[in-house]
């Protein structure tokens, strides 16, 4: 298992790819492992709209990210005239990933529910984003819309630019960082009781997926549940904290050259990226059950902090 401040970084190789793969991916990614995918592994969007991305888009942003919703088939984050081509672009990229990345991990995706697909245009260094919203702040992933209810956020990373590298830190892995932190962020105490979902919760999650299920897929992003929840405090304590953001002696640095692409579980493998423009990014959350090891996942280390 990777150790504070060091997520280990396997590499995926072709021959891997043709062979089969031997160590379960899977259990890597639980353990802490982030994937790599070297580049001309995973089949990319033609030139062209590659550069129509790189070129176009910056421009045209109304929110923080652009993004594809594969459950609803719409996008958000951007201005007309893009909005066709890029949703195309996006739609077929999301379709290509999960056939890509589906094929390594397939208990996961006989069970996966699929996220939105972004594409970041922007460089990521000095874009002096709200605090909680900064990419640049090394921290674990919680959403402020939408709920997993103790599901794994996984995420599949590739970066596009042409000559850039995208460059990220870590400050370790979340057990570690929630022995540290969990008690300021008023998580310790929880305990399972208090990741049970009551009543209020269960009707919420059940109403807002009625309305998903009838056409309004926009309704999930207003789900939350005490999970989620707690995960979002620790999220917004650790970005909050000058020191713990200010210590580099604690933090391991990644570089993922053009082209490139890698995976993790973004809920387990603090990070933050410090500099990088042009990426897409996939995500999709794992339920409890298709896991190889549930007891490593967040929702087991807050069910059994005392």
């Amino acid at each position: 298992m990777g150790h504070m401040g060091a997520p280990s970084l396997r590499t995926i190789t072709a021959d891997e790819l043709a062979r089969g793969v031997r160590e379960d991916p899977a259990r890597s990614l639980e353990e802490g492992s982030i994937l790599l995918f070297p580049p001309g592994l995973l089949p990319l969007p033609p030139e062209d709209d590659l550069a129509f991305l790189r070129e176009e888009l910056a421009r045209g942003m109304t929110l923080k990210n652009i993004s594809y919703h594969p459950r609803g088939d719409y996008l958000s984050g951007l201005h007309e005239p893009w909005r066709q081509r890029t949703k195309a672009i996006l739609r077929a990229h999301s379709r290509e990933v999960t056939r890509f990345f589906g094929s390594l991990v397939p208990r996961y995706a006989e069970r996966w529910d699929e996220g939105k697909v972004n594409f970041r245009p922007l460089q990521e260094r000095g874009r002096h984003l709200s605090r909680h919203s900064s990419n640049e702040l090394v921290h674990v992933d919680a959403f402020a819309s939408g709920a997993t209810h103790g599901g794994r956020t996984l995420r599949f990373f590739t970066n596009i630019h042409p000559s850039e590298p995208r460059v990220w830190k870590s400050a370790g892995l979340f057990p570690e960082l929630f022995a540290e932190f969990g008690e300021a962020a008023g998580v310790v105490p929880l305990g399972r009781r208090g990741l049970a979902e009551g009543p209020l919760d269960r009707s919420l999650s059940g109403l807002l997926g009625l309305f998903a299920r009838v056409g309004l897929p926009q309704a999930r992003t207003v789900d939350s549940s005490p999970y989620d929840r707690a995960m979002k405090r620790i999220h917004d304590t650790l970005k909050d904290d000058d020191a713990f953001q200010q210590d580099e002696s604690r933090c391991s640095r990644f570089e993922f050259g053009p082209f490139t692409s890698w995976a993790c579980l973004t809920d387990l493998v603090s990070h933050a990226c410090i500099s990088g423009q042009h990426a897409l990014v996939s995500t999709w959350t794992v339920p409890m059950g298709a896991l190889s090891a549930p007891e490593l996942a967040p929702y087991a280390v807050i069910s059994r902090a005392r």
